[in-house]
């Protein structure tokens, strides 16, 4: 694959991804938006949310990166999305310039595989989340991420 065509591959990905995380938790969703989301979704039998889920994991699972992870820690589908509630819970389902992180941390290799790597070392919770925190406010370099395990 050339350059250019990676290139344009990268944005199309990213940007079907955005989509589908303002589908699963668009900013500034008041607790009256999410009740009655909630109540849509009981009385029309259909969690548009979780279909939108669904289809982000898909696209996660089938992203080279990310497989590459999967992979080299034999891990699946349930292991990404056990990752996103586990993010989400503690405080990372939040936006960050332009990025649902619970989500994007899934969504891309680097992140994804220091997330992996550090749980699998035993590094403290707190000091994995705040390394991907400063990963998403821009404050540690796309490459260096991983330079937090050495």
């Amino acid at each position: 694959m050339g350059f250019f065509s990676g290139l344009a591959g990268s944005y199309k990905k990213s940007k079907k991804l955005r989509k589908l995380q303002l589908k699963i938790s668009p900013p500034d969703q008041t607790l009256d938006d999410i009740t009655s989301n909630f109540m849509v979704s009981l009385k029309s039998g259909r969690d548009e949310k979780e279909e939108a889920l669904e289809e982000f994991l898909d696209l996660c699972i089938n992203d080279e990166g990310v497989a590459k992870v999967l992979s080299k820690y034999d891990m699946d589908r349930n292991d990404l999305k056990d990752i996103y509630i586990q993010l989400e819970f503690s405080g990372f389902g939040q936006w960050i310039k332009g990025h649902y992180v619970a989500l994007s941390t899934i969504a891309y290799y680097e992140p994804l595989l220091f997330f992996v790597e550090s749980t699998r070392r035993s590094v403290p919770f707190l000091e994995i989340t705040g390394a991907l925190f400063e990963y998403w406010e821009g404050r540690v370099r796309q490459g260096d991420l991983l330079k937090f395990l050495q």
